[in-house]
């Protein structure tokens, strides 16, 4: 495998959808980082208010409480990013076979030495890695821009009100709940994964609207096994208790973490990491293949 051929087909993703890989997170980041300054030039609090609330901060030395508090400030920082990242994933890999046979620009592409399997490869790596990678990116940057205003913050309260809150600093694990959004991106990848190969299959498959294609056909199989089994009297339906319980996140799995008191930043990557199956794993590199012999025995017709 070359990899300058990997590369080189990574940079070809990024340049064909350069706005949403690099102007969206920076347009998110811009977003998120005016709207505080918005809300405090535009609040009527008196600085004696944040004052007081800085000695209650200062007073209450609880590392538990503290650590929980900036994992919900981070988890909040980067909930919108992630948010926007998913959509985007979904639109990629929608788009990502569909256009370059629209455009016929997979006759260009599939004349340079690059196989077809390291392209649907590399459309796959790119959409379930590198693309949310670089949104985490973008809000792991907006994290250290208001780290920093923090660390000027407290320094500026420290030398004129000699209230210390430098406790925090070491009290709220900031590496260990930020490098734990990073790590769950792995078996969120994997719990996703026949989601992006069906989308990709769809991608290369429709002659036209993929989204309608890849919708259309699993409501059409959850029409017809409803009525199937509700014209047999059988007991419940299958397809719809399988999507049921691979996708639903179960509140008790939830508080079970809670209860154990398991590490609040750990909960989400153990959470997705118990989602990822062999039969989901299966069902993905189905799709994945098909999409693969789609674009290698099709897509030039």
């Amino acid at each position: 495998m070359n990899i300058l051929q990997i590369k080189t087909s990574i940079q070809k993703e990024m340049w064909e959808y350069k706005k949403i890989f690099l102007w969206l997170p920076i347009t998110i980041a811009a977003l998120i980082i005016l709207a505080p300054i918005a809300a405090y030039l535009l609040s009527d609090s008196a600085n004696g208010y944040w004052l007081g609330r800085w000695e209650q901060l200062a007073e209450a030395q609880n590392r538990a409480m503290f650590s929980k508090i900036f994992y919900s400030f981070v988890s909040a920082l980067f909930a919108p990013f992630l948010l926007v990242a998913t959509l985007v994933q979904l639109y990629y890999f929608i788009a990502c076979l569909f256009d370059e046979r629209r455009d016929l620009s997979i006759l260009f592409w599939r004349s340079l030495p690059v196989s077809d399997a390291m392209s649907v490869g590399v459309k796959l790596l790119v959409g379930a890695l590198i693309l949310p990678g670089i949104f985490l990116l973008a809000a792991t940057i907006t994290l250290a821009l208001f780290l920093l205003a923090g660390f000027v913050l407290c320094s500026v309260i420290s030398i004129s009100h000699d209230i210390s809150l430098w406790g925090l600093w070491a009290s709220s694990d900031i590496i260990s709940n930020t490098l734990s959004m990073w790590v769950s991106l792995i078996p969120y990848s994997l719990w996703l994964f026949p989601v992006y190969a069906w989308l990709m299959l769809v991608s290369i498959y429709a002659n036209k609207a993929p989204f309608l294609w890849a919708i259309v056909p699993v409501v059409l199989i959850i029409l017809i096994e409803s009525f199937i089994v509700q014209y047999f009297n059988f007991d419940s339906s299958f397809f719809v208790n399988a999507l049921t319980n691979y996708f639903a996140i179960d509140n008790e799995a939830v508080k079970l973490y809670v209860d154990n008191k398991v590490t609040v930043s750990t909960i989400p990557m153990s959470i997705f990491a118990d989602k990822v199956s062999f039969a989901g794993i299966a069902v993905g590199s189905v799709f994945l293949y098909l999409a693969y012999w789609f674009r290698a025995n099709r897509s030039h017709s």
